[in-house]
């Protein structure tokens, strides 16, 4: 992945978690390149469909999460009434996103068309 997009990604996952300064930048630019991956190897390909970005954001997000709560590992994590439940792989959630992503480039479907 380019150093540009992961940087525009990077700006995005700062913005939705309200990430000021840079002494995170390496970490979450590191979970960027490895939800990049993780999504590139589901769909086949070897650049990160734009389309699919924000599927890449909200894995660094999770995964964010996690790792600040110190949750790394587990299934779930509660602290002071607030609790966390995580994934056993974090593409689970969006994988229907992906299938109908991959669904689309096999049909050439880019979305259904509605006539009267």
């Amino acid at each position: 992945m380019k150093d540009t997009k992961v940087s525009e990604l990077l700006a995005t996952v700062k913005l939705d978690k309200n990430i000021d300064g840079d002494d995170l930048d390496k970490l979450l630019s590191n979970f960027i390149k490895q939800a990049s991956d993780m999504v590139c190897l589901f769909v086949g390909a070897d650049d990160l469909p734009s389309r699919l970005e924000v599927v890449v954001i909200r894995i660094t997000e999770a995964h964010y999460v996690q790792s600040v709560n110190d949750a790394d590992g587990t299934k779930s994590y509660s602290e002071e009434g607030a609790s966390w439940s995580f994934q056993d792989n974090e593409l689970d959630p969006y994988i229907p996103l992906l299938e109908r992503y991959l669904a689309n480039q096999t049909t050439g479907s880019k979305g259904r068309v509605w006539s009267w």
